[in-house]
Formats: structure tokens, sequence, C-alpha cells
């Protein structure tokens, strides 16, 4: 629901700019990401509605993916202003968990979409320095679920489970003008809010995660 009431919104933005802009740019995107997560599980307990003790953990995963983009730049005095949207439709896998903890599953993440507002000042010839301020959405999904060790000494019956992904995400970065194309280079990190799960014996997983972006866009302008 956030998802289309955030895209709702930039579009009625979006769609009142189109009268004044001056340029619309498209464009492919290659990332490399690092998301890291922090948080805490509960022991299993068939009997206590909320799990035992908790346990902190952390850890993080690298992993590539690729976005398409569409932006209105607008002119606005000393600078220009690009409202845009950033979309990667596909599903990454960000990491397998296992092992140590009784808990073996495939984490991945999917339709990452953000919208998002670029100031953008001229600094030397067609080089261009840019700010990044935007609202991003995914979907996480935990997969392939193949054991879960108990204290309460019954097994847990939870299959695949998705959560939705949510926060604001900002950065810096570089563009390159090229006659009608330019390249770009730019930093991200998106704060996602705090995702909980009760699985079936009340085991409790909470988690805050941070998703860094290093990526290279290549883009045209009309």
């Amino acid at each position: 629901m956030m998802r289309i009431i955030s895209l709702t919104i930039f579009s009625i933005l979006f769609s009142s700019a189109v009268a004044n802009a001056d340029s619309t740019n498209i464009g492919l995107k290659v990332s490399y990401g690092n998301m890291e997560a922090s948080g805490s599980h509960t022991t299993n307990s068939g009997s206590i509605a909320y799990g035992g003790t908790a346990v902190s953990a952390s850890g993080d995963a690298d992993f590539p993916f690729g976005s398409i983009f569409i932006e209105r730049q607008i002119s606005a005095g000393s600078m220009d202003v690009a409202l845009g949207l950033d979309i990667n439709p596909t599903t990454q896998e960000v990491d397998k968990l296992g092992g140590g903890d009784g808990f073996d599953a495939t984490v991945d993440m999917g339709n990452l979409y953000t919208a998002y507002i670029q100031p953008m000042f001229a600094s030397n010839g067609n080089v261009t320095l840019f700010a990044k301020l935007g609202y991003s959405q995914a979907d996480l999904d935990i997969k392939d679920i193949t054991r879960q060790a108990t204290t309460a000494g019954t097994a847990s019956t939870d299959g695949n489970t998705s959560k939705s992904l949510e926060g604001p995400m900002y950065g810096i970065g570089v563009n390159v003008s090229l006659e009608s194309s330019f390249v770009r280079l730019e930093a991200t990190r998106t704060d996602f809010d705090e995702i909980s799960h009760t699985n079936s014996n009340g085991k409790v997983l909470k988690a805050d995660a941070e998703l860094d972006a290093i990526s290279i866009s290549f883009g045209k302008s009309f």
C-alpha cells in the first residue's frame, strides 16, 4: 500500500513538471551493493507467546544489481533539479542463512523502486555535481527454509515468507555530459525501517537493514 501511495504522489509531481521540463533523461544503472543488517531473535518456544531470551546478531552481504531510470530535469536558476524514478523489477539473492543458529534459508531482495529529487550544480564545463534524496521500497523474500532448531522440542512449521522494506535514500554523485548522452558515478545509502517476524513457535526476529551502493549510469537526454 505504501508503495502505491508513494508512486502516486510521485506521478503527480512528475506530471506537473512536464510543462516546464527542460529535458527528459532515461538510462541504465549498474550497481554494486552491500546490505548490512543488525537485529535480534528469540529462542523458539511453543509455550511462551513471544519466545524466550533475545539474542543479538548482525551480518552483511555484497551483491550486484541493475536498474533503469527516468527523470524530468528542470532549470531552476543557477542549478537544475531532476525528479526521477529508479526501477529494479528483478530479484537478487542477498545471502544464504544457515549452519550455526539452526535456521537455513535463502534471502532475496527484489522489486526495488526509488522516487527521488536530484539537485544538480554545474561545476566545470560538462561536469555537474549532484545530491540525491528519495524514498525506496522493496520486497524481502525468505525462502528455501530447510531446518529450524527449537529449544522447546517442537519444530517450527514456517514456510516461505515475504516482508516489505521501506526507507529514505540519500547520496551524492557526479554527472559528465557527452552531447545528448551522459555518464554518472554515484554513491547512495538507503536506511530501511525495522522489520519483524514471528514464527509458528513464537520465535521473534527483528532486523534493521542498510543498503550502500556504488553505481555507474549511462543515459540519454531528449
